[in-house]
C-alpha cells in the first residue's frame, strides 16, 4: 500500500495502569483485562508502560540476576508472550508490550509490536538504559496500515538521535513504553522531540499517558485514575517538515571525541 492510500486516522490506546512489581502473572491479568476494554473504546494500536510485565524491577534493592531471570520473558516465543499474542490476534489490534528479556546471559529491556494476527512485527531493545541491563543495537521502523512506526522507550527520549534516526527512516509514528519522570519537564522533552522531527510520539507511563503532535503541541493528555487513554491521531497534520529538508547530514559528520578536543 502507497502513503498516499494509507488511512489518515489512526486511534491510540495507551494503558495507565502501574504493575506490580515481582509479579508478572498478576500483570498479564490485567493486560487481559483491559486490553478487549481498550479495543473495544475504538483503539487500532495499544501500547503498554515500559517493563510492564516484570512491573519495571531493574532499580529494586532486592533485585539479583537470579531473581530477575525468573521474571524475565525468554524470547517473544515465550509461554507469556504467547498469551499476549492471542489477545492481540483476539482483540484483532496491533499491541506495543514492554517486557524484560533474558538472552543468554544478559537481560534487556524490551518492546514488541504485535500485529492483529498476534505476530511480532517487530522488537526493540532500548538503547539509555540501567547498567543491569544491555543496551540494544538496532533502530529500526516497522509498517503497518497507516504508516511506518518507530518505537523507543523512556529515557531515550532524553537523546535526540534515536528519535531523529527513528524519523529519517521514515517512522510518522513514535510509540513509547515508559515508566520513569513524568510532568512538565517531560511534556517539554516530548514536545521538542515531536516539533523538531514533525513527528507523533505517543508517551505511555504508568502515571501519565501523554501524545505530543508534529507542530510540537500536546495533543492528549490523561492523568486521573482513568486506567487508559484513547486518542485518534490525525496524520495528515504536518509539523515543521523544514526540521527535516533543510538539514546538512554532510556537515555533521564529526565524533563527540573529537568535538571535545
Amino acid at each position: 500500500m502507497g502513503t498516499d492510500e494509507m488511512p489518515a486516522l489512526v486511534t491510540v490506546g495507551m494503558i495507565k495502569v502501574v504493575p506490580v512489581k515481582w509479579e508478572p502473572e498478576q500483570n498479564l491479568a490485567t493486560l487481559e483485562r483491559l486490553i478487549p476494554q481498550v479495543a473495544a473504546s475504538g483503539a487500532q494500536i495499544i501500547i503498554t508502560p515500559e517493563a510492564f510485565l516484570d512491573g519495571y524491577v531493574i532499580h529494586q534493592e532486592d533485585w539479583t540476576p537470579e531473581r530477575m531471570a525468573e521474571v524475565c520473558e525468554p524470547s517473544p516465543d515465550g509461554p507469556r508472550m504467547q498469551r499476549i499474542r492471542q489477545m492481540a490476534a483476539d482483540a484483532d489490534v496491533y499491541l506495543v508490550v514492554g517486557v524484560s528479556e533474558k538472552r543468554g546471559d544478559e537481560f534487556y529491556n524490551t518492546c514488541h509490536l504485535i500485529g492483529p494476527g498476534g505476530d511480532v512485527v517487530g522488537s526493540y531493545d532500548k538503547l539509555q538504559v540501567n547498567p543491569r541491563y544491555t543496551y540494544g543495537r538496532r533502530i529500526e521502523v516497522f509498517d503497518t496500515p497507516w504508516c511506518p512506526v518507530g518505537m523507543m522507550i523512556c529515557a531515550d527520549r532524553r537523546w535526540p538521535e534515536i528519535a531523529r534516526t527513528l524519523r529519517v527512516k521514515g517512522a510518522r509514528l513514535i510509540l513509547m513504553p515508559t515508566y520513569g519522570m513524568k510532568g512538565e519537564p517531560n511534556a517539554m522533552w516530548m514536545r521538542t522531540r515531536s516539533y523538531e522531527n514533525a513527528v507523533w510520539i505517543c508517551f505511555t507511563h504508568p502515571e501519565e499517558s501523554l501524545i505530543t503532535d508534529p507542530k510540537g503541541e500536546i495533543a492528549a493528555q490523561l492523568t486521573d485514575e482513568s486506567e487508559y487513554l484513547i486518542h485518534t491521531c490525525d496524520l495528515m497534520i504536518e509539523g515543521a517538515t523544514e526540521m527535516l529538508a533543510d538539514r546538512h547530514p554532510d556537515v555533521y559528520g564529526f565524533a563527540w571525541e573529537d568535538d571535545q578536543q
